[in-house]
Order: C-alpha cells, then structure tokens, then sequence
C-alpha cells in the first residue's frame, strides 16, 4: 500500500509542477482541493502531500483543506537570480577552461547542442528550455563544486519559469541562446577563460535584459 501512495504522491507532484513550469497553471491561480481531486482522479491524500512538496519549493502556496495558490515570480526575485548566476557561472565557466574536460562530458556537451540545435529548428520551446536548463546544469555538475551544485540544483524550477518567461516575450531568444551556448563551450574547449566568462555574462545579462523590457 504504501508503495503505491508514494506512486501517487510522486504522479500528482509531476503533473502539477509540469503545469506550473509550463505556464498552463499561472501565477496567482487558485486550485482547490476538490478541484484538484476530480482534475487528477485521486485522493486527497497524495494531492496534500504533493501540494507540500509544491509550497516547499516555492512553486506554489498551499493552505490545508483549501488548496494552491501558484507562485508570483517577481521581477526584482527574478533579476537577483540573473546577478546570483552571473557570479556562479562566469565563474564556473571560467575555472572549466582551465581543465581537461573527460572525453564524455565533451560527448555529453556535443550532443546537447545538437538537440538544442534541433529544437531551434522546429520552435519547440518547452523542450529547447529543457535542453537549456540542462547545459547549465552540467556545467556546475563537471566543476564539482558541492555547494554551488546545491545551490543550483535548488533554483532549477526557478530557472526554468524565467528561461520559459524569457521565450515567451522574445520567440527569436531562442536561436540566439543556442549560439551562446556553442560559443561558451568552444571558449571552454580551447582554454580561453576571459572569453567563456566574458560570454556567459553577455549570455546572462541579455536574457534578464528581455524579461525586464
């Protein structure tokens, strides 16, 4: 039995945070309880237990026996987690040009880009921001930097609302982010660290730049 409440707290936390990051709950909405039980077909139980999970991330507020409200992502959190990545990454980018990458990080990194690459080519921006997300996930992840690691893996969901808020206001960011991200990586490959950092700032700002506008 308990096997599957995990099962089902794990599907509605999935679903609902899905909803969330891909802008079809928006912020501010209200979902009830009794919505969200006839919405998914399931038990309070395991909606309670995913809408906890939801408010302990930040995604949403949850109120027992009332329901969600969705999270306000405001533009000042927005932009202090624009100059937060700025200092993280230019750093991270930085300090990778001076190392020998594994041949299967730079496998891992070419064949991101490819998807990236594809994703540009059919304006399929929910999975290019994915792919995103990804790229400067593994960036941290190969510098190996536990707490920088822990502080990114925390703002993913975050991250990914203002990547997905940031395509929605300019559609042809996407081509553009695609650029920058080959550009970083072939700074990094070929050593050169004031150029990797110096684009990744110019990547970072340009983003929070759209999404102020």
């Amino acid at each position: 039995m308990s096997g599957t409440t995990i099962t089902l707290k794990e599907k509605a936390f999935i679903h609902l945070r899905k909803l969330i990051l891909n802008g079809e709950l928006k912020p501010g909405e209200v979902l009830t309880e009794r919505m969200l039980v006839e919405m998914m077909e399931m038990s309070r139980t395991p909606i309670r237990a995913a809408l906890e999970r939801l408010d302990a991330e930040g995604l949403a507020n949850y109120t027992p026996n009332k329901g969600l409200v969705v999270a306000e992502l405001s533009l000042r959190k927005a932009i202090d987690l624009y100059d937060y990545r700025v200092a993280m990454e230019c750093f991270v980018v930085r300090k990778l040009a001076s190392m020998e990458l594994e041949k299967s990080d730079l496998k891992w990194f070419e064949q991101n880009l490819r998807q990236q690459q594809t994703h540009v080519e059919k304006s399929d921006y929910a999975l290019f921001t994915e792919a995103d997300t990804q790229y400067h996930r593994k960036l941290v992840e190969i510098y190996a930097n536990s707490e920088i690691s822990q502080a990114m893996e925390r703002l993913q969901d975050q991250l990914y609302r203002i990547a997905m808020g940031v395509l929605r206001k300019d559609r042809t960011r996407i081509s553009v982010s695609y650029d920058d991200h080959l550009r970083i990586f072939q700074f990094i490959q070929a050593g050169e660290a004031d150029k990797a950092s110096q684009a990744m700032e110019e990547h970072l700002e340009f983003g929070k730049r759209i999404l102020i506008m």
